[in-house]
């Protein structure tokens, strides 16, 4: 991935990040939080792994 790649790829992680952590607020089911915090966890790390390559591309 080129930088710009890489940039439009962390503000989109960051917008499903914002998306899913309103969905948690909204779970009433306890099965369904934990799968949108499973999935709210997978995201963040694949945002600092975004970043990493983000910082690296630009070194």
């Amino acid at each position: 991935m080129n930088h710009l790649e890489l940039q439009e790829a962390i503000e989109k992680t960051l917008e499903g990040i914002q998306a899913l952590k309103q969905q948690i607020e909204k779970a009433s089911d306890p099965r369904e939080e934990k799968r949108l915090k499973r999935k709210l966890k997978e995201l963040q790390y694949l945002q600092l792994w975004h970043i990493e390559q983000y910082e690296q591309s630009s070194n």
